[in-house]
């Protein structure tokens, strides 16, 4: 990594709350070494094909007994 890229990095972290640091390093220690991430979502970083899956069944399983008029 260039020294640009390794402080303008270290210059973000420096900023952020621990929680988000946390956050952060879970998610960075769940990519494969040298395999570029396909897909970027702006809260919680990268999501496989398989994970949007899993999320979208979840969330459809979770609303489908939602009634509309109940409300």
């Amino acid at each position: 990594m260039n020294a640009e890229l390794r402080g303008r990095l270290n210059e973000v972290l420096e900023r952020l709350p621990e929680e988000n640091l946390r956050a952060l390093l879970g998610v960075l220690q769940r990519l494969a070494p040298h395999e570029p991430v396909r897909r970027w979502t702006p809260d919680i970083g990268g999501l496989s094909d398989e994970d949007a899956e899993q999320m979208r069944r979840a969330i459809e399983e979770a609303f489908e007994g939602v009634e509309q008029d109940a409300w």
